[in-house]
């Protein structure tokens, strides 16, 4: 309830700021969300993201200054899906205020994955579904700006050519790894959609949501994986603590095992612009590479 009087009061008092804005202001929670909507809305929305590189929405607790950045906010767009965990609530509480949309909402439901009851929130690992997306916020960019239809359009169409593009690339590239190499073992269980998608085999060490803790029978099963499928790498994630990996690889070294630490891949975020992976296509160019060249 607090939430939502901090936000009512702050919407209120900024109404005429940004009455007087030339272009809607967009909040998005991720910055994977951030560069899906900048990609349609180009320059004419202004935008901000409230999570920056590395940081893990499952654990983000909302600042005063997100506050402030959501009650200034025309537009929200969230994952959804449960991955804000902890601003949730605020979420909801926003959308008696303004129009404060999950873009999980705009995917087919049958195309999510279930993962013991739970829906998986990592849409975006699958590209036809981050397509998907992509439409419904040129829907919803239309509706509020709808002078601006043939713009978003356009844009629209052009970034779905590349997604297009990108995921061919990534079906070519993983079909270069030896069927029986096709394992993809992460800190965290993010990557199911892609591992649908591109045909590989996906486990994770923490499940769906790293709020949940690994443990030594999380450690024993996927061992006993890597033996018999003779796994050579394993992947880390830069949002998660890097001891789950480590603890993997030297419990399989301990038993007379080889394994390696195979790169680090981008899951719940993006990275910098000096890797190239601050992009979505970025981003999956740069794990797909880093898959590939480990597993081959």
């Amino acid at each position: 309830m607090k939430y939502l009087i901090q936000l009512t009061a702050l919407t209120l008092s900024l109404s005429f700021t940004s009455a007087l804005m030339a272009k809607p202001n967009v909040v998005t929670t991720t910055n994977i969300v951030l560069d899906l909507v900048q990609q349609i809305g180009g320059d004419q929305i202004e935008t901000t993201s409230l999570m920056g590189v590395g940081i893990d929405p499952h654990y983000y607790k909302a600042t005063f200054g997100d506050m402030r950045k959501l009650a200034h906010a025309d537009l929200v767009f969230y994952n959804g899906l449960g991955l804000e965990g902890r601003m949730q609530s605020v979420l909801e509480n926003l959308v008696s205020l303004k129009p404060v949309i999950p873009v999980s909402s705009f995917l087919n439901k049958e195309d999510l994955i279930l993962e013991e009851g739970i829906v998986d929130p990592h849409i975006w690992l699958n590209v036809t579904l981050w397509i998907q997306a992509a439409k419904g916020v040129q829907a919803t960019l239309t509706e509020q700006l709808p002078e601006q239809a043939n713009y978003f359009s356009a844009r629209t169409d052009a970034y779905i050519k590349e997604l297009n593009d990108l995921h061919a690339w990534i079906g070519e590239k993983i079909m270069t790894i030896p069927q029986n190499q096709r394992i993809l073992i992460t800190a965290h269980d993010a990557f199911n959609y892609y591992g649908v998608s591109y045909g590989l085999d996906v486990m994770g060490l923490q499940g769906i949501n790293t709020t949940v803790e690994f443990g030594l029978n999380d450690l024993r099963l996927l061992k006993e994986v890597i033996k018999r499928r003779q796994v050579k790498a394993v992947f880390m994630e830069p949002s998660v603590p890097k001891r789950s990996i480590e603890s993997l690889i030297a419990g399989v070294k301990a038993e007379g095992g080889q394994l390696k630490l195979g790169g680090e891949l981008l899951s719940d975020t993006l990275g910098d612009r000096k890797q190239g992976t601050d992009t979505y296509i970025g981003m999956l160019r740069h794990n797909t590479n880093t898959i590939v060249k480990a597993l081959k």
